[in-house]
């Protein structure tokens, strides 16, 4: 069975509400915000998402190639902008904590949708 891998960085988009970013703006503009230890329990993890197998199977993959030396990305009220999969990568590890960048002030979005 091929299941396609799942959309690298450059392509995917970050959606908070109506406003909508590129993963690889998001990467760009925060590469130089502080680095601190974000402690998993704090984040909000129980946003749910309605996917086939198929594309679990494609997440799954994602998980096992997610690479924790990069840091998660949060917006300005710590919402998770970039990072899911390196979360649930340290949630099966039995992390307490990742590595994290946040924004003071949310960039301009890419869109807004209506």
């Amino acid at each position: 069975m091929n299941i396609e891998p799942f959309a690298p960085f450059e392509t995917q988009v970050c959606n908070i509400g109506k406003h909508q970013w590129s993963v690889a703006r998001l990467v760009t503009l925060s590469r130089n915000l502080p680095v601190f230890d974000a402690p998993l329990n704090c984040l909000n993890i129980y946003t749910k998402y309605e996917i086939t197998l198929r594309e679990l199977v494609a997440h799954i993959q994602a998980v096992n190639k997610a690479d924790l030396r990069y840091p998660i990305i949060l917006d300005e009220d710590g919402e998770i902008m970039d990072g899911r999969h390196r979360i649930m990568k340290a949630i099966l590890k039995g992390q307490d904590t990742i590595k994290a960048v946040r924004f003071d002030k949310n960039p301009d979005p890419c869109r807004i949708n209506e």
